[in-house]
């Protein structure tokens, strides 16, 4: 259930920000506020909980630079997907970046990256790679109001995909992170603390390099009226790094990915079928339908076969 909802926190969180981006105007900004609610929240939980606010940095140190990588990867997801959202709709987004974050997956067990326990490549999880991809396809490829083939945005089709990579990278390295420390909260706060001093920084050299208009959009569009929902992204931020965090060293990467993927898929298809904030309508299709459950085959396959 937590892995369920992990997903479906996932996908309202990229819709949410995607509207708040048209208000702070800049997906950098935007990112910044998520990070900072969810670091606040976090920071009064630890407190609360054990009257103290202490992290074992010293004792993450001791560990591979790579157990940093966390807050890093977090700031791709959020930026991205605020980019990829309005161009690709949620349940298109969605897909691409599954499809990125399965074949990451596939990488990380084959190689034992970032902790994760080896699990080589072989015809099977293969296939379901191959039937992931099936799906995406069906998924994404849509029809145009005038007929044929609406064209798929491939700029925002490869951002995603580098989306899904980082969504992989994160859950295996917070998921050893969470091991190390002993503590879901603690190893979700040093990934907020980490994606904050990476957006801080993000900022300033884009600040130095082009100025103000390397931050902030250049389009005229108008700008959205300030609704105190927009900045609850930080929480479903958390929802996700913690949840993640908490379940994949039980359930295992392969699990965990299913259930995020679930997730997803229906909130993803609800955001589409209703055009929550603002995204475009796209109506539920017997074809997305087929497409996402020829994902989830996929991801079974190579999960337990």
């Amino acid at each position: 259930m937590i892995g369920l909802i992990a997903g479906i926190a996932s996908t309202v969180q990229a819709s949410i920000n995607t509207e708040a981006r048209r208000f702070f105007r800049s997906p950098f900004i935007t990112a910044g506020i998520n990070f900072s609610v969810a670091w606040l929240l976090l920071a009064a939980f630890i407190i609360i909980t054990e009257h103290r606010f202490f992290i074992p940095v010293r004792e993450i140190a001791q560990n591979p630079p790579w157990i940093w990588l966390g807050g890093v990867c977090a700031i791709i997801i959020v930026t991205l997907n605020i980019v990829c959202v309005p161009k690709l709709g949620a349940a298109g987004n969605v897909m691409i970046l599954n499809f990125g974050q399965i074949v990451t997956g596939l990488v990380i067990d084959h190689f034992a990256m970032f902790g994760a326990d080896k699990v080589s490549m072989s015809l099977t999880r293969l296939a379901g790679a191959v039937l992931v991809m099936a799906g995406m396809i069906l998924v994404t490829q849509e029809k145009a109001p005038e007929g044929g083939k609406r064209p798929l945005p491939l700029p925002f089709a490869i951002l995603a995909f580098i989306d899904g990579v980082a969504c992989s990278t994160q859950i295996a390295v917070n998921g050893t992170l969470r091991v190390v420390i002993g503590s879901v909260s603690k190893a979700t706060i040093v990934s907020m603390s980490v994606a904050i001093l990476s957006t801080i920084t993000v900022i300033t050299a884009l600040t130095l390099i082009k100025g103000r208009s390397g931050i902030f959009d250049k389009n005229d569009e108008k700008c959205s009226d300030f609704r105190p929902w927009m900045i609850t992204g930080g929480i479903f931020a958390l929802t996700v790094v913690s949840g993640n965090a908490a379940v994949a060293p039980v359930l295992g990467t392969g699990l965990n990915t299913i259930m995020n993927l679930i997730g997803m898929m229906a909130a993803g298809l609800t955001i589409d079928a209703a055009g929550f904030l603002g995204i475009e309508k796209k109506p539920v299709t017997v074809r997305k339908v087929t497409g996402m459950l020829l994902m989830l085959a996929g991801t079974a396959i190579i999960s337990f076969l």
